[in-house]
């Protein structure tokens, strides 16, 4: 599954370097490097890279590290989101867009039981969505993008690594599968 998330997000940024520049109908900027100002909040830290590929479309990749506790369980990670826009307007990268993605997870997972003991596992989930949103840049440098939309974890797999404990000792939130929002309010840079 690590091998496919790797390839996959190797291809995504190939293809956005390597894409033509002609086909904009647009001069304005075509790179833009942002930070989801909400995620701290959440315990999370994400980060996206946009490139537009041509005056309606774009793809963007975005990681992120993940430290929180849920239930009584630490969960420490990060996440992989390739993502393809599409700018009705021809204006690629700015404007109302519609972006399916997928998400990719691999998070440890520690708690402690009752008598002090530490209990560890892994957790590897694979997941994708629909992002609708609005991205603006100002004075031809400062982004500033706003989405949300449902996210589905499809596949997960909890690695229970310490003897004595169980899936079930594990709390792993939206993480493991199920439905749910992912949403944003990123600042950044076009360039």
């Amino acid at each position: 599954m690590r091998k496919i998330a790797k390839v996959f997000t190797l291809l995504l940024v190939v293809v956005a370097f390597a894409a033509p520049s002609k086909s904009f109908a647009q001069d304005g900027k075509k790179n833009v490097f942002k930070v989801n100002l909400l995620s701290p909040i959440v315990g999370s830290y994400n980060f996206f890279y946009e490139r537009a590929l041509g005056s309606k479309t774009s793809l963007q990749l975005g990681g992120g590290f993940v430290s929180l506790t849920a239930s009584g369980t630490g969960i420490t990670g990060f996440s992989v989101t390739p993502e393809f826009r599409f700018y009705p307007s021809g204006n690629s990268p700015k404007g109302f867009y519609l972006a399916p993605f997928g998400r990719y997870n691999s998070l440890s997972l520690t708690v402690t039981d009752n008598g002090g003991n530490e209990g560890k596992a892994t957790l590897t989930s694979i997941g994708a969505g629909l992002s609708i949103g609005r991205q603006w840049i100002f004075g031809d440098i400062v982004a500033l993008d706003i989405f949300a939309g449902p996210v589905f974890n499809a596949s997960s797999n909890v690695t229970v690594e310490t003897s004595g404990f169980a899936e079930d000792n594990f709390s792993t939130g939206n993480f493991s599968g199920g439905v749910g929002v992912r949403f944003g309010l990123t600042l950044g840079v076009a360039f």
